[in-house]
């Protein structure tokens, strides 16, 4: 069971991003090769980092982590991508996991990462939300506090989905949903991009 995630985005060179995914793909292998719970890889497709690509690593132990990142500039796939400006990594950050839903082994298409501030944990509330997108076209989801990196203490909710269609339709519920309104006006949200899964 993962408790941890490393989250890690990375800008390519132009020309770069379909390459730089076939190694990131390569790299997913290799954590879960090495401990890893399970690795997503894909390319931001909203926001300020749109272009760049992403891997979200869960781990049970923080020390999983360390020792993935020990032999990461050892691989050649590791070294092709960032020993030789074909990517920069942008940004790193670690958080622990509060919650996670799945109810359904599809595989995904697309994760809607949404990143927000709030004075709790909001523990439950994130509860009522997860379990609206769940029922509207959701495949699995987590809640999670960054722990460090740029945005410590910022929260995050994934939530994967088959489609942008079923994107649509959850947030269509979730906008009919109370719970859902109550929650977003008690954080300050700083995004909320999509994700197209490598």
């Amino acid at each position: 069971m993962a408790n941890y995630f490393v989250i890690s985005r990375a800008k390519p060179k132009p020309g770069y991003a379909a390459t730089g995914l076939k190694h990131l793909k390569t790299l997913a292998d290799f954590t879960k090769e090495n401990g890893a719970v399970h690795c997503d890889v894909g390319t931001i497709q909203t926001g300020a980092n749109a272009g760049s690509l992403i891997a979200a690593m869960f781990v049970e132990k923080m020390a999983t982590i360390e020792n993935i990142f020990d032999h990461f500039p050892n691989q050649e796939f590791y070294k092709e991508m960032f020993s030789t400006g074909n990517m920069e990594i942008t940004g790193r950050a670690i958080g622990r996991i509060h919650h996670r839903e799945s109810g359904s082994s599809d595989k995904p298409k697309y994760m809607v990462l949404t990143k927000f501030t709030s004075k709790t944990e909001m523990l439950d509330e994130a509860k009522q939300v997860m379990n609206i997108f769940m029922k509207n076209g959701a495949l699995s989801c987590g809640y999670a506090t960054f722990g460090a990196g740029d945005s410590a203490g910022a929260r995050v909710m994934g939530v994967r989905y088959p489609s942008l269609d079923a994107i649509q339709n959850a947030y269509e519920a979730a906008r009919a949903s109370q719970a859902y309104a109550s929650a977003l006006s008690d954080v300050e949200l700083h995004f909320r991009n999509v994700v197209r899964l490598g």
